[in-house]
């Protein structure tokens, strides 16, 4: 039967039976006397929630749904054909019951829950939680797996025809919020989740009024990594939009410390500007990490050596009169002509044009590379002091508190011995390079 004539049936499609008819079988279906129950920690005390078995075509995805927020923004940002309310508007339409659907396989083929279930050997094991109109508030992955398995083979995944829900009660959106709240930190929201997904989540429920205090209780996180969370993203943002990927969120889901390591080290860099040819130079890394090697190191000693950075960059790039784009008047506040403002204001230009990228790459590398040669040659240096350093430290906890008649002696005469021969060579190896 085509797609086009289930929607004009009694049932619907195989997204979601139309709510008169979801409402009306939930209330014959829990007319059964000793059904089966799950307990579920929710309004704020553990409930007994029936569980009844439904045709797995009835229940609707929740398109509110955090795991696949990024995957929304940036399916619109692909199709712009599609209506902008596709995911915030009717939820019962088909058209958004039917992307939210291929939306979650491509999360649950990440997840590898997919491949999970095409054994026969693994069916379902706990029920679905609906609210009370049928949406599905646990489980929406699961459902599309099974939904999936059982219209690419019927015959095979006949077991899915029929599955296990259990119905809340009547509730608010704030109530099912702290319910998958509940189960995510019992699972750990950040294993479960994509950072990016995770952090367009919290700043979703920012903006709708929220607080970082609020989001802290409710995902049992803590507000400094919540807030962290937020600030890398806002560095995403920014990286996807100068580099014309606005919204493309699978462009930096592998990011994710990258744009940490930003935040982090931000406030190692003095002044407004200067952490701007900070970040424009951590996103040309970010563009192609191979010339720094690792990311997660690479960005602290960005941070450490800014100084350094710049003057190579204003001697490879010469900067009088530098062209300056209007967005960077605006970012430091038009004083851009004011002491030690143009200057990094002609940097983060430079930064910005893609004709220079590949070889303030290279720049930015080498100094890198150079000041880490340059630590390693001076604690290379100062190795001989260190390491006498130490043995003296040693040598003097000894003297402290090892001379006491208990102490065992064999064997101390030998170390001694050699210890004092060492000494000897030291010694000549200073009056030799005196």
């Amino acid at each position: 039967m085509s797609e086009n004539v289930m929607l004009t049936s009694a049932t619907g499609s195989r997204f979601g039976w139309p709510k008169p008819a979801r409402l009306a079988e939930f209330q014959q279906l829990r007319k059964a006397e000793k059904l089966p129950t799950t307990r579920v920690v929710f309004q704020g005390r553990s409930q007994d929630i029936p569980i009844i078995r439904v045709p797995i075509e009835l229940p609707k995805y929740r398109l509110s749904n955090g795991r696949t927020v990024s995957l929304q923004v940036e399916h619109l940002a692909k199709n712009p054909q599609l209506r902008r309310d596709l995911f915030t508007g009717d939820a019962e339409l088909w058209d958004a019951q039917e992307t939210q659907h291929k939306l979650l396989l491509q999360l649950g083929r990440q997840s590898d829950l997919s491949q999970y279930f095409e054994s026969t050997a693994n069916t379902q094991v706990l029920p679905l939680l609906l609210d009370e109109n049928g949406f599905v508030v646990n489980g929406n992955r699961r459902l599309s797996t099974w939904r999936q398995l059982l219209a690419d083979n019927s015959e095979k995944y006949g077991h899915f025809r029929h599955i296990d829900v259990a119905v809340l009660p009547h509730c608010t959106e704030r109530e099912i919020e702290r319910l998958e709240a509940t189960l995510q930190v019992e699972r750990d929201i950040r294993a479960d989740y994509n950072w990016d997904a995770l952090a367009n989540m919290l700043d979703a429920k920012i903006r709708e009024g929220m607080s970082v205090q609020e989001l802290a209780e409710l995902y049992g996180m803590k507000r400094a990594e919540i807030q962290e969370l937020l600030d890398a993203r806002d560095y995403a943002v920014d990286y996807l939009l100068s580099r014309g990927k606005k919204d493309l969120w699978s462009e930096v889901s592998g990011n994710e410390h990258a744009f940490r390591r930003i935040v982090q080290n931000r406030s190692k860099v003095t002044g407004l500007a200067k952490q701007e040819v900070f970040k424009e130079a951590a996103f040309a890394l970010i563009d192609d990490p191979s010339s720094v090697g690792r990311l997660y190191e690479a960005i602290p000693a960005l941070a450490a050596h800014i100084e350094q950075v710049s003057r190579a960059l204003a001697h490879e790039f010469p900067l009088e009169n530098p062209p300056l784009a209007d967005d960077l008047e605006e970012l430091f506040g038009g004083g851009l002509n004011e002491p030690g403002l143009g200057f990094e204001g002609g940097l983060v230009a430079v930064l910005q044009q893609p004709e220079r990228m590949v070889r303030a790459r290279e720049v930015i590398a080498n100094v890198l590379e150079a000041q880490r040669q340059l630590k390693k040659d001076t604690k290379a240096a100062g190795y001989l002091l260190d390491t006498c350093a130490k043995a003296n430290g040693l040598l003097a906890a000894a003297v402290k508190d090892g001379l006491r008649p208990e102490t065992k002696r064999a064997g101390v005469e030998l170390q001694l011995k050699e210890i004092e021969s060492h000494v000897v060579k030291i010694k000549a190896f200073l009056a030799e390079h005196a």
